[in-house]
Parts: structure tokens; C-alpha cells; sequence
């Protein structure tokens, strides 16, 4: 690892045999299959809130136990994609493990294409509308926006230096982010056709993606990535050119990121309480 200053169930079947035949080619790397992910156990959150009418408007919440008066808080983002088959139970698991950690969890649901109303923008209206509704209910203890790969894209954009609310959030933190959706869409694999989907619903042109990178925003000036530098999924040219922090995890895949058993979320427990003060 280094440092460097700069910046349902069909569905998940097919892309966990789809990632799991992209890491067949390099076994020593020993990278989380998607399927290691779904087959983790968790905690249930302990409150639900609704943040606006659609079934995907909602906020999981999970506290620090005794400790959720003084302890820290993390706004978890779920990656996926943005398609409606992924929704934020594949991380379950690393909010309670984050909960367990010692932090107040807050995951949050949002619309993905496929659903109704989930055409782009949609889901970075909804993850800021959380955000907003989620800082009325904070214990004025320090705030982390993290999210993983299409929800690290959306944490990206969500808290930009222009948002309202960014000014009340210490850190944010991309774990395999998406942050080029030109470059991105421009790839070949499963996520990126996604995202070229995703993209076509609200934008025609070159010009109309940058508005959708956040490579091409002034991000919140705490932004960390942390990356792994085997990611078949998100590559590292997702974090060149960017005025962030990066944290490189050699070895890492796309989905240790998520994974608690992994040496790759020990550096982001690390990176969270370095952040947070814990």
C-alpha cells in the first residue's frame, strides 16, 4: 500500500460469474469474487428512513451501540452499477462491520436504471436529498461520505465543493470509483455498457458526460480513493489526473473493497479512523 497526493437474484448470478471468469485469468491475486460478498451474514440495521415516495427512497441505519452519541458517522453509498438488480443488500455486511468498527452507519437506497424515474440524474438527486436528510439526524460528531465503485461515482458527485452540504462533511472517501464517464463508457466490460446506458437516457455528447465525471468537478477538499491495483472492474486509470488523495492497495480487486475478511478493508478501517479522529 502507498500514498500519493492527487488528486433480483438472476441478475447478481450473471455478474458474479462475469467477474469471477475476469479474475480466472490471474488466481495468484487471489482477489473477493462477487459471490464471497453474497455470501456473507450481517446484522440488521436498526432503523429505516424514508427519504421520499419511491420504494428505493430510504435510508438504512445502523448504530455504534452504546457508543452512537460520541461516535463518528459514515454515509455509505452501495455500488452496482446503478441498475436496479443491485440494491444496497450486497453491502450490508460492510455496514455492519463498519457499525461494528465503531461508526453510525447510515446506507442509502436510491433509484437505478430500470426502475421508474430511475433515468439519469436521478440517482445523484436522490443520494444528495439523502445526504441532506441524513445531516438533520447527525450527533455532531465527524461525517464520512464512502461509496464503492458506481455509489463511490455518485459519493463524488454528491459532495462536490459547490453542494450545500458538503461544507458539514469531513471526508469522502471512493473506494474503486468510477470518476471518468467518458473514458469509462468508452471500455468494454459489463458495468461500463451500464454506464453507457445510463449516460444515453439524459446525454448525447462528449460535453454532456463531463457534467457526469467528477474528474472534471472541483471535489470536496478531503476526497480520498482508495484503489486496488488489480481492479478488473475499475481499473487505476479511474484515479489519475484527479486533485485527491490516493491510497493504492497493491493486489486488491474490485470487491475486497467491500469485503470485511480482507486486507484491503483493514487499510480502509485504518483510512476511516485517520479521517475521522477515531
Amino acid at each position: 500500500m502507498k500514498c500519493l497526493s492527487k488528486q433480483s437474484a438472476l441478475g447478481l448470478v450473471f455478474f458474479s460469474l462475469a467477474v469471477s471468469s475476469a479474475f480466472a485469468d490471474d488466481n495468484s491475486l487471489q482477489q473477493t469474487p462477487f459471490q464471497s460478498v453474497l455470501e456473507l451474514t450481517s446484522d440488521s440495521p436498526d432503523k429505516r428512513y424514508d427519504y421520499g415516495p419511491h420504494s428505493s427512497q430510504f435510508i438504512q441505519y445502523w448504530d455504534a451501540s452504546k457508543q452512537s452519541d460520541s461516535a463518528a458517522n459514515i454515509i455509505f453509498i452501495h455500488g452496482g452499477c446503478w441498475l436496479k438488480e443491485y440494491d444496497m443488500t450486497h453491502t450490508n455486511p460492510a455496514s455492519s462491520a463498519l457499525r461494528k468498527a465503531g461508526f453510525n452507519v447510515w446506507s442509502v437506497e436510491y433509484r437505478r436504471l430500470g426502475e421508474p424515474g430511475g433515468e439519469w440524474p436521478a440517482s445523484l438527486n436522490d443520494v444528495k436529498t439523502a445526504i441532506h436528510s441524513i445531516q438533520q439526524k447527525l450527533n455532531n460528531q465527524p461525517v464520512a461520505v464512502m461509496g464503492h465503485s458506481a455509489g463511490g461515482h455518485l459519493a463524488l458527485l454528491a459532495t462536490t465543493q459547490e453542494t450545500p452540504s458538503a461544507k458539514n462533511i469531513n471526508t469522502v472517501i471512493g473506494l474503486a470509483a468510477i470518476t471518468d464517464m467518458v473514458s469509462y463508457t468508452q471500455e468494454q466490460g459489463s458495468c461500463n455498457q451500464a454506464a453507457s446506458n445510463l449516460m444515453r437516457t439524459a446525454y448525447t455528447s462528449e460535453a454532456d458526460y463531463q457534467i457526469a465525471s467528477p474528474k472534471a468537478q472541483k471535489l470536496h477538499v478531503n476526497t480520498w480513493l482508495i484503489q486496488g491495483t488489480e481492479d478488473k472492474i475499475v481499473p487505476m486509470s479511474q484515479t489519475a489526473d484527479l486533485d485527491v488523495k490516493l491510497e493504492q492497495l497493491e493486489g486488491a480487486g474490485h470487491f475486497d473493497l467491500i469485503h470485511p475478511n480482507s486486507t484491503a478493508w483493514e487499510a480502509i478501517i485504518q483510512r476511516l479512523n485517520k479521517e475521522l479522529k477515531q
